[in-house]
């Protein structure tokens, strides 16, 4: 009977040492930051320091830990994981930084910033943000976001929802970016964007439309997928309710990069102290999603039954 005993010994241990290998996931929280971990590994970051102005996640990251975003990358260190910049704001560029000082001429400042934390682990943050020339502090815009991330599911895949109200203060604005033309038609950029690292770069961007890589940019698009070789999807939705729906979108393959550029054909003028309102969804999966199931994602985000 004692080799039983043993065996069924064993086998507890081994189940219990299983158990405590897997932890649940959770929050944490420091000054600037909130992170999602799961089993020991970060998720995802939002950064919220008020000294770099524009908020941003990195690291995102897939269940096996692998890291997906860029920030400050020597070619565009404007660039900042997944994040959110107008271009010109009445021809005031707030998007590229002056590489020395690190500093736009348009200023994207953090106002406020609170969040809270369900019980399952759903994080919902709420921030306010002004816009403003750097030479005149005077803002412009106003913006008030709310970004909600679901708690991981069983295999670590996870959404990120962004809801965003911009509203124009006491004057008139013209939101901008540089125009495509045929001998730059890498142009049109500006809005809520993803840089993602040169490991993935071997990976292949598809749009709802099943069109891939250079032949996606610049195309109206439902969503657009990135699958790495490493067998990981980001998925990037648009909204039925955002103003350009179906968008087009920019997509860099040089910089790993993809965004709904809702500027790419002309400017958006916003009178004053009228708002406009943008969503999106982030889902990333751990696991490479085909055409039918993304569509299947955008479909229940969209048109919830």
């Amino acid at each position: 009977m004692k080799p039983i005993f043993l065996f069924i010994g064993l086998t507890l241990i081994s189940l219990s040492c299983q158990l405590h290998a897997v932890e649940p996931a959770n929050v944490q929280e420091s000054e600037n930051s909130i992170s999602m971990l799961w089993n020991g590994r970060i998720l995802w970051r939002y950064n919220h320091d008020v000294g770099e102005g524009k908020p941003y996640f990195h690291p995102l990251a897939n269940a096996d830990g692998r890291v997906f975003t860029d920030v400050r990358p020597k070619d565009h260190p404007w660039h900042r994981g997944l994040w959110h910049s107008w271009k010109f704001i009445n021809g005031v560029n707030y998007w590229e930084e002056n590489r020395r000082t690190g500093l736009s001429d348009g200023k994207t400042s953090i106002t406020s910033f609170e969040h809270k934390i369900s019980p399952d682990n759903t994080v919902e943050l709420s921030l306010k943000l002004s816009y403003a020339p750097a030479a005149d502090p005077r803002p412009l815009l106003s913006e008030s976001r709310t970004i909600t991330v679901s708690a991981p599911d069983a295999t670590g895949a996870y959404n990120i929802v962004w809801r965003s109200d911009f509203t124009a203060l006491d004057q008139d604005l013209v939101l901008d970016r540089t125009p495509p033309t045929k001998e730059k038609a890498y142009a049109g950029y500006a809005g809520y964007s993803l840089r993602m690292t040169e490991e993935l770069k071997a990976g292949t961007f598809t749009n709802s439309d099943g069109l891939a890589d250079a032949k996606a940019h610049a195309m109206p698009a439902r969503w657009m997928s990135h699958t790495s070789r490493l067998s990981t999807t980001v998925v990037f939705m648009d909204h039925p309710g955002n103003f350009t729906f179906p968008s087009k979108w920019y997509v860099g393959l040089g910089t790993n990069y993809m965004s709904p550029a809702i500027l790419y054909d002309e400017p958006y003028e916003l009178k004053a102290h009228q708002r406009l309102s943008l969503t999106y969804k982030v889902h990333v999966s751990s696991r490479a999603l085909g055409q039918e199931e993304i569509e299947e994602l955008w479909q229940s985000w969209t048109q919830p039954q």
